[in-house]
């Protein structure tokens, strides 16, 4: 009966499952936290999304995509320090405790990714009504994208406002991602529409510097946008005067 009893022991788990939440940030270091003492030996698993080894205590080793990048922590020797994080990163993970009373400890991992934009926008264009707005961005994650959005409304192409954007750029001298969009409408609104930027699957943390953002534009190379499209809304009123001038004179020419 005391070894029956002795071996259900080893198989309690220890407290409830609580989750320690963890922020970090894409690029930079973080750590994920388990306490243990130095007679217990461990393991760390991502459980969700995808289950996955990340520390081996067979081989004491990191496994795959973690080699390189994660280390066990030297202030507490059963937690991890992850650097150069990734959005592939973001999850919950598992600290295994053994042996002696079976523990488990979880962390989520938050990653959220930093960008930097600067919002200009031209002086309207009496003639036709026209309103003219650049975003320029940068940030450490490419799949993202900017959008735009009025009184707490998202903006789309319409007959009466036109949203173009260039394809993302990638500076290796800096590691950033450059996104750049136009906004022209014909609106007649007394607020201005913001652009802002989501990304894929992480959360954003945005900061607005139009001076930093110029400065990087500059040293790798990339000029602010001249949108064509611009020259297509000027010809529209040309057209429409030409075409009612004709008109007109048809009509006084049979009549």
């Amino acid at each position: 009966m005391r070894i029956i009893l002795g071996v259900i022991l080893v198989f309690v788990v220890s407290g409830e499952e609580e989750t320690t939440h963890v922020n970090g940030f894409l690029g930079e270091s973080v750590l994920l936290p388990c306490n243990c003492t130095d007679k217990e030996e461990f393991e760390w698993q991502m459980e969700f999304p995808k289950l996955q080894s990340v520390y081996n205590k067979t081989t004491s080793e990191f496994d795959g995509r973690y080699q390189g990048r994660a280390k066990i922590s030297e202030n507490n020797n059963c937690s991890i320090l992850l650097t150069n994080i990734t959005a592939s990163d973001q999850g919950r993970y598992k600290c295994i405790l053994s042996p002696g009373i079976y523990e488990r400890h979880f962390v989520q991992l938050h990653i959220s990714a930093s960008y930097n934009i600067c919002q200009k926008s031209d002086k309207t264009n009496g003639d036709i009504g026209l309103k003219e707005f650049h975003c320029y961005v940068h940030g450490r994650y490419g799949e993202a994208e900017i959008q735009w959005n009025l009184t707490g409304q998202l903006l789309t192409n319409s007959t009466t406002t036109n949203i173009t954007y260039q394809t993302n750029t990638h500076s290796a001298s800096t590691g950033l991602y450059h996104f750049n969009s136009t906004l022209i409408t014909k609106l007649n609104v007394t607020s201005e529409p913001t652009c802002h930027v989501t990304a894929k699957n992480i959360s954003t943390h945005i900061s607005h510097d139009c001076v930093a953002v110029s400065d990087l534009l500059t040293s790798v190379g990339i000029p602010e946008q001249k949108h064509v499209i611009m020259r297509y809304f000027k010809l529209i009123p040309i057209v429409l005067v030409l075409g009612f001038s004709l008109v007109l004179w048809r009509r006084w020419k049979f009549s």
